[in-house]
């Protein structure tokens, strides 16, 4: 398996230069065979292949874009894999179009399009063999040493690295390659309910706060909203304002992806299998007086981190009745709200909490499809819908 350890970098503002140039030089390989591509569509002919537009751009470079030698080549040649890469989302999605198959969000894989230095220096691509990491230490090709926040973590083989901008920090992403890690989670099924009010609640009982980040730090950010409208644009006020509102972005940020890994590290430790609610979560934003709640709630990074940390996932079909369903003897309330948190079941009398007796209804229901359909898929980590 695979993983990437995202580490800050104190880089100089020599070092910060070349970032920015080879950044900047990604870009312009980038947009530079998307010309092309977009004029041979435009004119309706043959596209050309990005392998040949990659062999003509490494032959006018030294005369047309000397300023590419003057960072690694590991920047543009990339460009042209990402693109490619890209390419071939677009015409794969095309193709499953016509066989009548569509994406679960029901969006389109569009045409690539050019990127724009407005939203970002943006990032480069370095191979295995172009870098070498040492403690706190990484040296780049034509470049030297540049400081590390912290050594990596990983200790297997580096596939690759990605040092990316954000918000005017640089990261570097290495990509490290790891032996399977042997299973210690418990060999049982645990039910999990995600929610706005609490985060998640489990089959046992126990229940994960909701922070709401965005939330708290909404005064902050409509102050620096603004703070930045009320500056001329393009301004050296302008530029700081953005900054900062940047940064408070970015915060916001990394507070959701800590708790969010928290919280997946937990529910992976509790059980082997994990039986999760399949959501429609841009169905559920359409609600607009809840959208920012789940948007903040992050869902779906929840279910994709599972999808790796637990031994196997369990999807429940999307409208099967786990809060309306009396866990103890099955009655089903369909006059239930979702007003009401705590219910009494007319059937049997039991107190029913909503969300803990939706994680149970969850985990049951997982083990029935387990037991009953044997939906296994082998290597993808998930069982059922």
């Amino acid at each position: 398996m695979e993983r990437a350890h995202k580490i800050r970098l104190n880089p100089t503002p020599d070092q910060d230069q070349y970032f920015r140039q080879a950044a900047g030089n990604a870009r312009f390989a980038w947009n530079w065979a998307l010309g092309m591509l977009r004029e041979a569509r435009k004119n309706q002919t043959t596209l050309p292949l990005v392998g040949d537009l990659k062999a003509e751009f490494n032959r006018i470079k030294r005369e047309q874009v000397p300023f590419m030698l003057e960072t690694t080549t590991c920047a543009p040649e990339q460009a042209f894999a990402d693109l490619q890469q890209a390419l071939s989302n677009y015409f794969n999605d095309i193709k499953k179009r016509k066989n009548g198959k569509r994406r679960k969000d029901g969006t389109r894989v569009g045409f690539p399009k050019f990127t724009s230095r407005k939203r970002g220096y943006g990032s480069f691509y370095l191979a295995n063999d172009k870098f070498t990491v040492q403690g706190h230490w990484i040296r780049i090709p034509k470049l030297g040493w540049v400081n590390m926040t912290e050594p990596l973590r990983f200790a297997g083989k580096i596939m690759s690295a990605r040092i990316s901008e954000r918000a005017g920090s640089w990261f570097v992403s290495i990509q490290v390659q790891l032996p399977e890690p042997e299973q210690t989670a418990p060999e049982r099924v645990i039910g999990v309910d995600l929610g706005v009010k609490a985060l998640a609640v489990d089959s046992d009982g126990e229940v994960f706060e909701n922070q709401k980040h965005l939330a708290a730090a909404q005064k902050k950010l409509r102050r620096l909203n603004r703070w930045l409208a009320r500056k001329q644009k393009g301004s050296q006020n302008w530029h700081t304002a953005k900054r900062k509102l940047a940064r408070l972005h970015v915060r916001i940020a990394n507070l959701r992806a800590d708790a969010t890994h928290k919280l997946t590290t937990r529910l992976a430790a509790k059980a082997s299998t994990i039986a999760l609610e399949t959501l429609n979560v841009v169905g559920m934003l359409k609600n607009h007086t809840l959208a920012r709640a789940i948007s903040d709630a992050a869902f779906s990074e929840m279910v994709r981190q599972l999808g790796y940390k637990a031994v196997q996932v369990v999807r429940v079909a999307p409208f099967y009745p786990s809060s309306k369903t009396c866990h103890a003897c099955g009655h089903s309330n369909p006059d239930l709200t979702l007003a009401d948190r705590v219910w009494a079941c007319p059937a049997c009398g039991t107190i029913v909490d909503r969300d803990g007796n939706a994680a149970r209804n969850i985990r049951d229901e997982g083990l029935r499809l387990i037991s009953a359909y044997k939906l296994t898929v082998p290597g993808s980590g998930y069982v059922g819908t």
